[in-house]
This record gives structure tokens, C-alpha cells and sequence, in this order.
């Protein structure tokens, strides 16, 4: 027993290796008190982690370290694999040694006859078909891992399409409407030019014609003093110029500093001056400008999916919105992922039940959240009607093709009290008067088209 130094490194999980010219073996442990199995015996070891300072003792099996046999340089480079010849030297001479191995190491090293591996698992000589087993073992868990990997990734992405919606967009109050149309003040970050330190300025000019005055003529034999008494003259003619010079370069910094804000000053009142403009037509309730703000808003909205919407401005507090959905097919999963001991995966089928809760819930958060983004942009929209509907095969030539899933009045107050702790979107839907129908394995039933698109101002929707 007794203190030694040591160096170990990691080989495949669990394992670490070590060369000895008594032979070679792998250990398995934890960091700071491992047992390692070798053809010296059993040895248990505890030490002090990131210090190299361990003490081991044996705790049973194999020979005394003092029979162990030791061969000599020529015997280690007598047979095996010359490839393995510089280790095999370095451990003639210094015996133990743990170094990392990857695959095509570890196999060259277990079929050199110099060389023995032990598996740490059950103490016996590792062979070739066992380290290949152990690398494919290895392979596989790591195949899996990324599969794992990979399916999460996909796993977020669907939970983010089908809560898309959710936060809801912030919905202003008529207060803070009115406030908005004051213009805001300009924060600028331009810069300000400093102005010359002319202190500062005058020693630097200073220093650097002593420095001239000390490197030429006679002055490179003389004492210091001599130099700056003969910078000290100069600077009567000199620095008057180097001032001027700085002022103007200053002078010509602070002009274009103050184009530049002069610039950024115009662009700034005339996006004000736009943007006032805009709340105050939305304020006054002037039609164009909601209907041209809606056409806008729509038109700019992104979705994770392929979705449409038209509009109809009833008067400035009543917007009737026609919502083409997505298909059911094109958004949600028949199936999922199911990794294989094999590594493979293959695909299992879902149950109808949870892809029409998750369409259900895509459908009626898309609803409201294209509600909130129209109260968030009018400020007196009080109430946004939206009429949802997909496309379904027909079952008899007479039947629309377009099927109609919901039609709701969301209401402002409502919306802007929605918490995402309700979470029965079915329940709130209903609060507001809205007509959806849902089976009993939850999906949603078509429903008669609302009788708002029967107005012939709304014709042009269908």
C-alpha cells in the first residue's frame, strides 16, 4: 500500500484504462474512489480529485505486484503490433500508464498479445468479441441519445404550433390611446463631440518636442534639462498652430454632429407626426382609416401555418372577420415517433382523440388571438365576430365545401381579462355567445354558416 501519483482519462462511459508492462486493465468508478481489476489483483483506491494524489491498497486477487513478470524493451518490440511499439517502450521504462482510447485504438491494443484488458464488469480478460459488443453497445447509446434529442426538438415545435396564440397580444385602454396622441419627445443617441483638452494637448506637445530636441544634435550629449528649455522655445511658434488645428477639427466634429441631429430630428417629427395623425383618425372613429389599418394588420399577420382572413367593418366598433383555418391533415400528426431497442424508430399511430384536442385547441386559440390583435390596433372595437371554417370532402354533391367550426363574438373586456389559467378554451368560447359543437371524441362538428354572411354586405366574404 502506499501513496503514488497518477493520471487517468476517459475511454468509453464508465471505463478508463490502464497500460502497465505487467499488462492492462480497465477501471470503473467514480471520481476520487474507484476499484481497479488488472492482472496484478484487485485494488481499491481513494484519492483527492483533480490532485493526481490517490492511496490504493489491494483488497484481494491476482498476483503480488513483486511476482508480476516485466519484460524487457527487446521482448516488448518482439511481437504485436509495430504500431504499438512507442508505448510499449514508454511502459517498459515507466510502467503504469492511463491514456484515452477511441474504437480502432482499443481494438489494436486488445489484439496485441503485449497488452491485456480487463472488463471492469467481471474482472476477466476483455476479448475482441466482448470490445466489440462494449463499442457497439456504445454506438447505439449514442444513436439513441440523438434520436431522443431530435424527437424532443420536434416535440417543442409542435407544443409551439399549437399554443402559437398564447401570450395574447397587449390590448391598450382608451386612456393610454389618448395619451399616444401627444407626440414623444426625441431621445437621440448620437454622440456629442468632447471639446479639446488643451491642457492635456499642450504637455503631450510638450513631451514630444523634448523627445525630438533630446534625439538631435548636441543635445543627445546633454543633460535633460537642456532639451526641454529648447521645447519650451518652440512651443511659442509651434503651439499656436497645433491649438487652432485641434479647435478646427472640433468645430468641424460639432457641425456635423449637429447635421446629424438636425437630420434624425426631421425623420423623428415626421414619423410623429404620422403616427399622431393615425391615432387620432382611429380615436375619432373615421372608417377609412380603421378599414385601411385593418387591411393592414391582416395582411401582415405570420402564422406557423398557411391561414387566411377577410374582413368587414360593420362601423367603428363592430368587426366581422372570416376566418379560413387550416385542415386538420395539414397541422396535426397521425402519428408519433417510438425509438426501438435497435435504434430504429418507427411510427405509432395517435389516438383520434388527443390530434382533435390539439386541432380544437389550435382552431379556437387562433380565433382569439386574431381577436385580441384587432382590439390591440382599434381602440374602439368593441366587439370582433369571427366565423372560422375549413375545407372538407364532400359527402353528396349538394354539401358546401367549406365547413364552418365556430362563430364567436369576442368581446373587449372579455379578451382583455383572458388568462391562460382558464384553460377550458371550450368554456370561455361559450361566454361569449360564441356556437361551436364538439363530438363526444372531441372533435369539432360543422355548424350552420353564421346568418350575419347572409347580409348582402357580407356576400362578398363567401
Amino acid at each position: 500500500m502506499g501513496f503514488r501519483f497518477s493520471h487517468r482519462v476517459s475511454i468509453l462511459p464508465g471505463l478508463k484504462l490502464n497500460f502497465s508492462g505487467s499488462g492492462v486493465s480497465l477501471s470503473a468508478g467514480v471520481p476520487g474512489a474507484h476499484l481497479n481489476f488488472g492482472s496484478r489483483g484487485t485494488f481499491a483506491s481513494v484519492g483527492i480529485p483533480g490532485s493526481g494524489i490517490s492511496y490504493r491498497q489491494r483488497v484481494g486477487g491476482g498476483r503480488a505486484a513483486a511476482t508480476a513478470p516485466a519484460w524487457s524493451p527487446e521482448q516488448f518490440k518482439s511481437v504485436g503490433d509495430r504500431q504499438n511499439d512507442d508505448m510499449a517502450a514508454q511502459l517498459s521504462q515507466v510502467g503504469t500508464q492511463n491514456v484515452s482510447l477511441n474504437p480502432d485504438d482499443a481494438r489494436r491494443y486488445v489484439a496485441d498479445p503485449r497488452f491485456k484488458l480487463m472488463d471492469p464488469e467481471t474482472g476477466r480478460r476483455l476479448t475482441p468479441t466482448r470490445l466489440e459488443a462494449m463499442i457497439k453497445e456504445k454506438a447505439l447509446a449514442e444513436k439513441v441519445e440523438s434520436i431522443k434529442v431530435e424527437l424532443e426538438h420536434q416535440a417543442g415545435d409542435y407544443d409551439h404550433l399549437i399554443n402559437f396564440w398564447h401570450p395574447l397580444p397587449e390590448i391598450a385602454s382608451i386612456e393610454q390611446w389618448t395619451q399616444a396622441k401627444a407626440k414623444s419627445p426625441l431621445e437621440s443617441k448620437l454622440v456629442v463631440p468632447d471639446s479639446p483638452n488643451l491642457l492635456k494637448a499642450e504637455a503631450d506637445l510638450v513631451s514630444e518636442l523634448t523627445a525630438k530636441q533630446a534625439a538631435t544634435g548636441l543635445n543627445r550629449y546633454l543633460p535633460d534639462f537642456v532639451a526641454l528649455h529648447a521645447a519650451q522655445k518652440e512651443m511659442e511658434t509651434v503651439w499656436p498652430e497645433r491649438q487652432a488645428q485641434l479647435q478646427a477639427e472640433y468645430d468641424q466634429q460639432l457641425q456635423q454632429y449637429q447635421q446629424n441631429l438636425a437630420a434624425e430630428a426631421a425623420a423623428w417629427d415626421e414619423a410623429e407626426t404620422k403616427r399622431t395623425t393615425w391615432v387620432g383618425k382611429l380615436l375619432v372613429g373615421d372608417l377609412e382609416e380603421i378599414r385601411h389599418t385593418l387591411a393592414e394588420l391582416l395582411a401582415g399577420l405570420q402564422f406557423p401555418f398557411r391561414t387566411r382572413c377577410d374582413f368587414f367593418l360593420q362601423d367603428e366598433k363592430t368587426v366581422c372577420l372570416h376566418l379560413d383555418l387550416p385542415e386538420i391533415e395539414d397541422v396535426i400528426p397521425e402519428t408519433n415517433k417510438e425509438i426501438l431497442k435497435s435504434g430504429e424508430t418507427r411510427d405509432v399511430c395517435r389516438l383520434k382523440t388527443e390530434q382533435n384536442a390539439d386541432y380544437s385547441r389550435l382552431v379556437m386559440g387562433e380565433c382569439l388571438f386574431i381577436a385580441a390583435e384587432v382590439f390591440s390596433y382599434l381602440p374602439l372595437a368593441q366587439v370582433v365576430q369571427v366565423a372560422a371554417y375549413t375545407q372538407r370532402p364532400r359527402e353528396l354533391e349538394s354539401d358546401p365545401i367549406d365547413s364552418y367550426l365556430v362563430d364567436v363574438p369576442f368581446r373587449r373586456e372579455a379578451v382583455v381579462g383572458f388568462s391562460q389559467a382558464e384553460g377550458n378554451l371550450v368554456a370561455f368560447l361559450a361566454r361569449q355567445g360564441g356556437r361551436l359543437k364538439q363530438d363526444d371524441d372531441g372533435c369539432l362538428g360543422p355548424i350552420k354558416p353564421p346568418s350575419w354572411l347572409a347580409h348582402e354586405d357580407y356576400r362578398h366574404l363567401q
